[in-house]
């Protein structure tokens, strides 16, 4: 009795294909090319797209400015905490306040307008507790006045205004 052997012994190679097995053809490499008119167009609109976005961040980083130099000039006289300081806060506000509004809308305004002013202008409406009544009093007696618990909410309420206010309203 002949052993049987299996048909993958048989032939040579691969089994039972034997001599009948070809190597496979691969395809040719596809291009990374667009190859019609319409993927090109698209290709030039998002180009375009892209670059009016970019556009558009730098002019609005360009144009808050005024709002990142408030802050920093607020972060500086937060952490002196003298007198003067205190009292610069009003000013520094009003300079922020210059940069998004029109001057004949801000210059004029002092004391209770002032904070009526700031808070009508942010959503948030910093300025209508302890802050308010804080820089209220700073425009008008000074900062002999002012406790300290109200001047770290008069600095709090400052940062949220020049972070958020909506300029031009």
């Amino acid at each position: 009795m002949t052993p049987e052997v299996p048909p993958y012994r048989r032939g040579g190679g691969f089994g039972s294909l034997g001599v009948r097995f070809s190597e496979a053809i691969e395809p040719a490499a596809v291009s990374l090319w667009p190859a019609t008119v319409g993927a090109w167009v698209t290709l030039v609109l998002v180009a375009l797209l892209l670059a009016a976005a970019m556009v558009g961040l730098v002019v609005r980083y360009q144009k808050r400015r005024y709002r990142r130099l408030a802050a920093l000039e607020l972060r500086a006289l937060s952490q002196s905490g003298t007198s003067a300081s205190i009292e610069a806060v009003p000013a520094v506000m009003k300079r922020c306040a210059l940069g998004s509004f029109p001057r004949e809308r801000v210059a004029a305004l002092s004391g209770e307008g002032w904070r009526e002013f700031l808070d009508s202008t942010c959503t948030e409406q910093p300025f209508a507790g302890a802050a308010g009544r804080t820089l209220v009093s700073l425009t008008t007696r000074g900062a002999s006045e002012v406790r300290q618990a109200d001047v770290v909410a008069l600095f709090a309420a400052a940062q949220i205004w020049v972070r958020r206010h909506r300029a031009g309203v």
